[in-house]
């Protein structure tokens, strides 16, 4: 639900590449409440994950802060807060 209420600030294309971190969470509770331990291949796969959100993330807060205003965009907080409601 709070997924949805990100996408109002966001960018389609931002959104689904943003959706990508819900491996991120499913390897840190498999990890840590299943006690299921991750091989260094999965790791490895989970920190490219973490680049690539982090590099979408602040391209959607890079993008939001330049100085071209559309009625439609979405100011820095606003895009801010959907990246983080993601």
């Amino acid at each position: 639900a709070l997924c949805m209420m990100g996408l109002q600030y966001l960018d389609v294309s931002i959104y689904q590449m943003l959706r990508g971190s819900g491996i991120i969470f499913v390897a840190l509770m498999k990890q840590h409440v299943m006690k299921e331990h991750l091989q260094k291949f999965h790791w490895v796969g989970v920190f490219w994950n973490v680049i690539s959100v982090v590099i979408v993330g602040g391209t959607a807060l890079l993008a939001s802060s330049s100085g071209e205003k559309d009625d439609s965009a979405a100011s820095t907080s606003q895009t801010f807060l959907g990246v983080c409601l993601m």
